[in-house]
This record gives C-alpha cells, sequence and structure tokens, in this order.
C-alpha cells in the first residue's frame, strides 16, 4: 500500500524587530480611544443586557456571561491589532537603523513594548477606576425605598394632624455621591448585575466593592491581547514564507513538466 507523502510542515519564521519604550507620544491618544471602546461597551450593555429579562436565573447567567466574553473579546482583538502595528513598526525602524539612517526617539518608543496595551488600557480606564473605586469605599446594603402613597391620602394630607405623619413622605430625594458613583459603574457593568439578580441584595454590595477589579478587565484584555503582536508577525512571515515555498514547488514542476514537453515522447527500441 502506497504510503501518501506528507506535506513538511515550514518552521516559524521571524524577523528582529526594534524595542519600543512602554509609554510613547501616542499613548494618549490610544487611551482615549480606549475609553471610548468603554463608552460603547456600556452602549452594548444597555442594548444587548436588558434583553436579558427573563425570569428563567440560569439562562439571564449564560446569556450575561456570553455578553460578557463577547465584549472583552473585541478588546482582546484591538489589543492584538495594536500590539502587531507596533511589532510591524519596530521591523521597519530595524531594517533604517541597519541601513545606516537614523531613528529619532519618537519612532524609537513607538516600537513594540510588551507592558504598553497594558499602560493603554489603565489609562483609558481612570475615570471608570475612580468612580469604581470611589464606589467600592463608600457601598453599603441597599434597602427598597418607600412605595408610593395612593391618590386618597391627599385629602388626609390637608389635615393638620396628619401632616406631620406623612411629611416623610414629602421629603425632595437627594442625590448623593454613592448615587451617582453607582449609576456609572453599574452602566459598565451591567451584565454582572443582571447574572447576580436586582433582588440579591448582599450579592450587588459584594459586586460594587469588587468592581474596581472589574473595572481593570478590559484593560487586561487589551493588554494581554496587545502581547500577542509578536506570535502575530510570526505568523505572517511565516504565511508568506510558506506561500514562496508553494510557488517555487509550482514553477519547479511546471518547468519540469515544459522540459518534459520539449522532449517529446521516448521511442521503443
Amino acid at each position: 500500500m502506497q504510503q501518501k507523502k506528507k506535506a513538511k510542515k515550514i518552521a516559524p519564521v521571524t524577523k528582529p524587530f526594534m524595542k519600543g519604550s512602554i509609554y510613547d507620544s501616542g499613548t494618549i491618544k490610544s487611551a482615549i480611544y480606549f475609553y471610548f471602546g468603554l463608552l460603547l461597551m456600556v452602549l452594548a450593555n444597555l442594548l444587548l443586557g436588558s434583553m436579558a429579562a427573563w425570569d428563567i436565573a440560569w439562562l439571564n447567567i449564560v446569556f450575561n456571561a456570553v455578553l460578557v466574553l463577547m465584549i472583552y473579546a473585541v478588546f482582546y482583538a484591538n489589543g492584538a491589532n495594536k500590539g502587531t502595528a507596533a511589532v510591524n513598526h519596530g521591523e521597519m525602524m530595524l531594517q533604517r537603523q541597519e541601513s545606516g539612517r537614523t531613528v529619532d526617539a519618537k519612532d524609537r518608543a513607538a516600537c513594540y513594548h510588551p507592558g504598553k496595551g497594558f499602560l493603554i488600557g489603565v489609562l483609558g480606564s481612570i475615570a471608570l477606576l475612580g468612580c469604581a473605586v470611589v464606589l467600592a469605599v463608600t457601598a453599603k446594603l441597599q434597602y427598597s425605598g418607600m412605595g408610593a402613597l395612593p391618590s386618597w391620602i391627599n385629602t388626609l394630607q390637608r389635615q393638620p394632624e396628619m401632616q406631620a405623619a406623612l411629611a416623610y413622605y414629602n421629603q425632595p430625594a437627594v442625590l448623593t455621591v454613592e448615587d451617582i458613583t453607582r449609576l456609572l459603574v453599574r452602566l459598565h457593568i451591567l451584565p454582572y448585575v443582571n447574572m447576580v439578580g436586582s433582588t440579591n441584595r448582599a450579592g450587588l454590595l459584594l459586586l460594587e466593592r469588587l468592581s474596581p477589579v472589574i473595572a481593570l478587565l478590559p484593560a487586561l484584555s487589551y493588554g494581554l491581547g496587545y502581547t500577542q503582536g509578536v506570535r502575530m508577525r510570526t505568523r505572517v512571515h511565516t504565511d508568506i514564507a510558506a506561500g514562496k515555498r508553494k510557488r517555487a514547488q509550482k514553477e519547479r514542476r511546471q518547468r519540469q513538466a515544459r522540459v518534459k514537453a520539449a522532449k517529446g515522447p521516448e521511442q521503443l527500441n
């Protein structure tokens, strides 16, 4: 039985590149883009997270868990693209340096650094992280507020002896710093709120205490994606080398076929 020839797997092809610094002139700009990504995450939470209003608890958990993973996957992919571009830039700067041309400090700093993606993510999360820290420090167990009075109570409020008893219901609601930070943070972590459940007061309190950690998860995803830049550039070079090898093999077979055709059919003695 004739065995099929297995195609040789080409070894990974890497190219040297210039190393950059953890901070460069474009870091703040990238952090601003990351912040707008967080705002888009809030929009996705509102549009998609609000759909998870089923009475089945496990279905809410599964839906919101998938939503969270999808959002973090987007940040991871964006970080990977940024890291790949930085490695590519480092390759070009190294080639420029080896050719005798000058590489200025700005271009050198913009090259790949494994910690740059994490720095971009943290800087882009500063506003959310600050709110989350304030909420984690000030958060208290939430209790249900007093419900609205029925309409027939209005007649009793006109009576002097009932005004003092019902005065509490007429006090205006005061918006505190805790209320504002809770609203901002919960918009960012809405899928987690849905998974815990609005009636689970102890779970929501724990979630608010852990909100600074949750606030940094998109930055962590972006930073981890950024570190894949070297691997992705290696894959690109490997694919290019594999393509060149296939073309060379195809051209060699075509050459051999032309030579064989030029010789014509072999005559038998």
